[in-house]
């Protein structure tokens, strides 16, 4: 069924795994990216100790899920009805097989998330044409052991914790990570609670903002959007569609084609489209023929389809390809840095990321290297740079100096003027900009 495909991709929060510490819990908060726009509340909460896991979804519904990795067995809580069931951490009946998804490990392309030093994949889902399949996105942390369960169990095959998944332009994304004592309770099914049998899947609407919701059609096994009432505004004819923000929602058709409805349910831009997205000022990056460029919301074209790959716009710049390499350019199509390097993880403040044969730099905007080569640097928050060296984190500023020195087997991105850091792995505490102690972590 074509829906529950979809509606798997677009319920991903429920992805990340647990850590490797026994003697810890780990609570990790995920936020939500759609077309850009990132909810700073978390919509999932995450429990981790090394045998169990639980899930408390506060997105599209308020499920809890509690793993036995131990048992191989989940329960699914409903604290409405006081009533649980249980099921297996692997589905016979999951729509596609995990055995036929292909894992794509890409080479040289890493980021921090919550602290940690990711790596990238790419999950190939086998649906869609030959020409074109749908995937997600993982980034994820050796630091951390993988964990799977049901429809996602393609994720054993990940060689860590998944910190940041993503598909058709919805991002679950890490953005708090503590450890607390184990709580015990968490990992268990209340007494009061009574077993039932599974429910069969059954189709649940999603609120789409600006008074619209989608609607399912039995017989094509597509969504459509209808107001608060129920009343139709389009045909049941995509295969998901993207949260409204100020009229528009993103939409994909059912042969995969992306395009732009308003809050009539016109298609502003065709679903004509290999990829859409808004992007945070406004034009819309599209691909067409395998080549990437922008528009704007009345499908007019920006800057035009030249590009081997692109990325979103950010604070006026956006990250581009070219068969000589990648660079920076402005919202008007000028290059700001030259496309001539392997690889740029981030650009900010006039300066990028780079990685040459598995080091990283800090550039200015003549491609020059301005800092020494790194294992590892990514955004640090403050105008900093988070980087890594021998297994320790540290912070240099927009002129590669280093102003922390690289000492902390943890260290998260400056937020609000802190960052949480450890030395040993065991207490935590947040350090200033400069470097100095400020206070300890609280255990929650």
């Amino acid at each position: 069924m074509k829906i529950k495909i979809f509606r798997t991709l677009i319920l991903l929060f429920v992805l990340v795994s647990s850590s490797s510490a026994q003697e810890k819990m780990f609570k990790i908060q995920f936020g939500l990216n759609i077309d850009s726009t990132t909810e700073a509340e978390s919509v999932a909460d995450i429990y981790l100790t090394k045998d169990y896991l639980r899930i408390e979804n506060k997105f599209i519904d308020t499920s809890v899920q509690i793993s036995d990795f131990k048992k191989q067995i989940a329960y699914i809580l409903d604290y409405s009805n006081k009533n649980y069931y249980v099921q297996g951490l692997t589905t016979e009946d999951a729509v596609i097989s995990p055995e036929d998804f292909q894992i794509e490990f890409i080479a040289n392309a890493s980021k921090s998330i919550a602290g940690y030093a990711c790596k990238k994949a790419i999950i190939k889902i086998p649906i869609g044409t030959e020409e074109e399949k749908p995937f997600i996105e993982v980034w994820y942390t050796t630091a951390l052991p993988k964990m799977y369960w049901g429809e996602y169990t393609y994720l054993e095959k990940i060689p860590g914790a998944a910190l940041s998944i993503s598909a058709y332009e919805m991002e679950m994304k890490a953005i708090h990570v503590t450890a607390t004592a184990i709580n015990p309770t968490l990992f268990e099914v209340p007494k009061d609670f009574e077993e039932v049998e599974e429910e069969a899947f059954t189709f649940e609407t999603t609120e789409l903002g600006e008074n619209r919701q989608s609607y399912y059609d039995e017989d094509t096994e597509l969504i459509g959007v209808a107001d608060t009432s129920g009343n139709a505004i389009t045909p049941a004819k995509y295969s998901l569609i993207h949260a409204f923000i100020a009229g528009y929602a993103v939409v994909v058709d059912g042969s995969n084609h992306y395009g732009l409805i308003n809050n009539d349910g016109k298609e502003i831009i065709p679903c004509q489209y290999e990829h859409l997205a808004r992007t945070e000022d406004g034009l819309f990056l599209f691909s067409k023929n395998d080549r990437y460029g922008y528009m704007n919301i009345h499908a007019q074209v920006v800057i035009p389809a030249t590009y081997a790959y692109a990325r979103e716009f950010e604070n006026g710049h956006a990250v581009v390809t070219t068969e000589q390499g990648s660079g920076v350019i402005d919202s008007s199509g000028k290059i700001i840095i030259p496309t001539k390097f392997e690889l740029i993880h981030e650009f900010s403040a006039n300066t990028a990321v780079i990685s040459e044969q598995d080091k990283y730099y800090l550039i200015d905007q003549q491609g020059k290297k301005i800092s020494e080569a790194y294992d590892f640097l990514s955004n640090g928050g403050e105008n900093l740079w988070l980087n890594m060296r021998s297994e320790k984190y540290g912070f240099i500023d927009a002129k590669g100096k280093q102003v922390i020195p690289s000492k902390y087997i943890y260290a998260a991105p400056f937020d609000a003027g802190l960052s949480l850091v450890s030395e040993n792995g065991e207490d935590f505490f947040y350090i200033d900009t400069k470097g100095k102690f400020v206070q300890k972590m609280d255990n929650e």
